[in-house]
């Protein structure tokens, strides 16, 4: 049975980034990074790979991304952010492995106090790229390993919903870190649908 997305609000639903398919980003990303010909090339690869990374494992929007700055908390494994959209402040201390790759990341690259994490390559100095670039980055890196379905920047938010809550199930937990008003509004984001609640009835067996 093929599994149907709904139209909504006038557009088409963009898809969670399957788990395999993110890895296979991360992992082009990382190979593209190593190998590039040039410094510049590198930089452009590493900095894509972390704004991945991030956008993977910490459920915020692009634009919120992009604001990212290196600051002192930061340094030390804490994450705050005041969500641009809603205007609600999130600060929760990040996982050690990825605090890990930010601090490799910050320190491959020279990154000093102050600057932007995801810096643009054109333009004035110390300016993150824009949500466009950063879209147009992942719309071509989903072309070059083939994806098919709708994907964007939400893709990233919403393979973060969508693996946290089969893993855990804790649909109230997830609800809260979107900020979302109402645990049907996450199944929605999520593309939680008819066909995921028939197959977790058939899985189940007591």
């Amino acid at each position: 049975m093929a599994k149907y997305f709904p139209i909504k609000y006038g557009r088409s639903t963009v898809r969670p980034l399957k788990p395999e398919d993110a890895n296979n980003m991360l992992i082009m990303l990382q190979k593209k990074r190593d190998n590039a010909s040039t410094e510049e090339f590198r930089r452009i690869y590493d900095r894509d790979y972390i704004l991945i990374k991030l956008g993977l494992n910490t459920a915020f929007r692009i634009n919120d991304l992009l604001k990212l700055q290196v600051n002192e908390d930061l340094k030390k494994g804490i994450m705050y952010i005041r969500e641009n959209k809603t205007r609600k402040e999130q600060y929760w201390e990040l996982n050690p492995k990825l605090h890990k790759d930010i601090l490799d990341y910050i320190n491959r690259n020279n990154l000093y106090e102050g600057e932007y994490l995801f810096q643009s390559r054109q333009g004035g100095k110390n300016k993150p790229i824009t949500s466009q670039q950063a879209w147009n980055k992942i719309k071509q890196y989903a072309n070059e390993l083939g994806i098919k379905y709708l994907i964007g920047c939400h893709s990233l938010r919403k393979c973060f919903a969508r693996t946290f809550y089969e893993r855990t199930k804790d649909l109230i937990t997830l609800q809260k870190m979107l900020n979302h008003s109402s645990p049907q509004v996450t199944l929605i984001y999520i593309c939680w649908d008819d066909e995921d609640q028939l197959k977790a009835r058939k899985d189940f067996y007591f």
